[in-house]
């Protein structure tokens, strides 16, 4: 209600009206719940006598003082005004439900929309003019990126008001909604630097798609390792950047500015700054390694693109004695033509999921 009288009152030439959307629950009896506290809400900043009245108003002018000091009665007797100017809509499967009133939720018709709904608010419904939004609705299991990347379209695009909107979700859940979006992103990476079917992630948390949706004659499950574009080999100038007194994030920012996001990609880059439980000894960024000694073989091996069907960090390659706690580990292997080739392994419950089908 405060960023929207700003808004109206400060930086609009003409009045908009705006929205708020609250996400706790697929469960209608929930929804119900949750129209019925709005409800009193709104009716206790109607009635004088209520004894919540004074209190909320007061809670206004204190947000509003917080964020806009200069506005902050200006913006309360805003809120006093257009009280009654107010639509909570309840959108959800309830057949009904009138139509009309989706579009109002969509569409908002008053300047204090609130939009409570479930699973078909999570599927392409985009909401104009969406000015925050109270999502807590968590998974038992794991999420599925392909359903929360799909329900992400509920953002819509917030234009000119972007910096006004405003997100309340606990901070697990928003670590996990990130961590699959990195996923995701890390799967396109894979797609764009080899043309072939993207390499999908999954984890703890976080799933590719649902079980049933996985052809499992045709996909190999590979609890293994990423890499990324063949680039010229500079052994002195590389090793030079991991020698260096730093942290090693910065070593990998380093590496990536010397080698090219198609390299080194800024979406690994974010994944491993955003998970790292133990700080910077979370993170091994290791020095070359030659594969001169590996035994080229048909199919299993190709020295000259550096692939090879296991892998090639194990154990020794991720010199488990000198970093006991790293999970993400950067190593670069490099040919005798001059060539490397950029590889990240994560040690611990992280799968690779590829198709097994050779594309035309």
């Amino acid at each position: 209600m405060v960023n929207a009288a700003y808004l109206n009152k400060s930086i609009n030439a003409v009045e908009k009206n705006y929205s708020m959307l609250v996400h706790t629950s697929s469960k209608k009896a929930d929804h119900s719940d949750d129209y019925k506290q709005i409800i009193k809400t709104f009716e206790s900043l109607k009635d004088e006598g209520n004894a919540n009245h004074e209190s909320y108003f007061k809670r206004i002018w204190e947000i509003a003082h917080e964020r806009y000091p200069e506005h902050s009665d200006v913006l309360t007797r805003y809120i006093i005004a257009n009280r009654d100017r107010n639509n909570i809509v309840v959108m959800n499967s309830d057949k009904e439900v009138n139509a009309a009133d989706n579009r109002t939720a969509t569409d908002p018709t008053a300047p204090f929309t609130i939009v409570i709904g479930g699973n078909i608010i999570s599927r392409g419904v985009t909401f104009n003019n969406l000015l925050a939004m109270f999502f807590t609705r968590d998974v038992k299991h794991k999420l599925q990126q392909d359903t929360y990347i799909q329900r992400a379209r509920m953002f819509g695009s917030r234009g000119d008001y972007l910096k006004y909107f405003e997100l309340r979700i606990p901070k697990p859940l928003y670590l996990d909604w990130q961590k699959c979006f990195i996923f995701h992103r890390l799967s396109l990476e894979s797609r764009k630097q080899d043309k072939r079917s993207p390499v999908w992630l999954d984890g703890e948390r976080i799933t590719a798609v649902a079980s049933a949706s996985i052809d499992k004659t045709n996909v190999v499950v590979d609890k293994g390792e990423m890499s990324f574009g063949l680039f010229d080999f500079d052994k002195e100038t590389i090793e030079q950047i991991i020698n260096k007194d730093i942290k090693p994030v910065q070593k990998i920012k380093a590496l990536a500015e010397l080698l090219g996001k198609d390299r080194l990609p800024a979406y690994l880059i974010s994944y491993i700054e955003s998970f790292c439980p133990l700080g910077d000894e979370s993170v091994a960024v290791h020095l070359p390694k030659t594969i001169a000694g590996y035994t080229e073989k048909e199919g299993e091996m190709d020295k000259a693109t550096i692939t090879r069907t296991k892998g090639f960090i194990g154990n020794p390659q991720m010199e488990i004695t000198e970093y006991p706690n790293a999970i993400h580990h950067i190593n670069i292997f490099f040919n005798d033509l001059g060539r490397a080739r950029v590889f990240y392994k994560y040690r611990g419950n992280i799968r690779f999921l590829k198709t097994s089908k050779k594309n035309d």
